[in-house]
């Protein structure tokens, strides 16, 4: 009897919890968002003989997270726990980036790290900002970026081209859908301008 006694004063308690949980809170909603640039330029009439392997885009420890981050005034970081990219930032730049330069036509093969195939050349990159930036007048998504392209077969993994990036792209609202599509116009531009100055780098055939 006693034992029954307690598995209904468990049984009421439980039930009165989640009706307050119920009553009392709302589930948390969280958003995803993926930066997908579009390109939209002219393929190259002919691929150049060259096999680039593409490894993965390293990321600045500030901006290495799933969730969006902002800045404002006074120095003032803040990521966003409700608005977040779908994958971690590095990744979802890499797998784009790896797209993009296959659209491109530039070159007979892209790779990724794994492959048994010997690259001619090695592309490397860092994000080193992306982010909102609210601390000013004029609100505006930072996008920055940094590559290397190495000659791996040299005894001192030579480096034949090397470019920085940076790109500040105006946002009319506070939105995270509006902070994305304008990070999304950042990497587009960082990306065609990637390209042009891959295309005029005397890279080796």
């Amino acid at each position: 009897m006693k034992r029954y006694t307690i598995l209904v004063a468990l049984l009421v308690t439980t039930l009165a919890a989640t009706a307050c949980v119920k009553l009392g809170s709302r589930p948390l909603e969280k958003r995803y968002y993926q930066i997908s640039p579009a390109r939209t330029a002219q393929k190259a009439d002919a691929p150049r003989n060259i096999i680039l392997m593409v490894r993965r885009l390293a990321i600045s420890d500030l901006y290495n997270s799933r969730e969006l981050v902002y800045r404002g005034a006074g120095e003032r970081v803040e990521s966003d726990f409700y608005n977040m990219f779908f994958v971690n930032p590095a990744s979802m730049l890499t797998t784009e980036l790896r797209r993009w330069l296959r659209e491109s036509g530039q070159f007979s093969h892209i790779l990724e790290p794994g492959s048994m195939v010997v690259p001619t050349l090695t592309l490397e990159g860092t994000v080193n900002a992306l982010y909102g930036d609210y601390s000013g007048d004029q609100p505006a998504a930072v996008v920055e970026m940094q590559f290397f392209v190495v000659d791996e077969s040299t005894a001192d993994n030579a480096i034949v081209f090397s470019g920085s990036y940076a790109k500040r792209v105006p946002v009319a609202d506070a939105a995270p859908q509006t902070l994305v599509k304008a990070m999304t116009q950042g990497v587009e531009q960082i990306y065609a301008a990637l390209e042009t100055d891959l295309a005029a780098a005397p890279l080796k055939d």
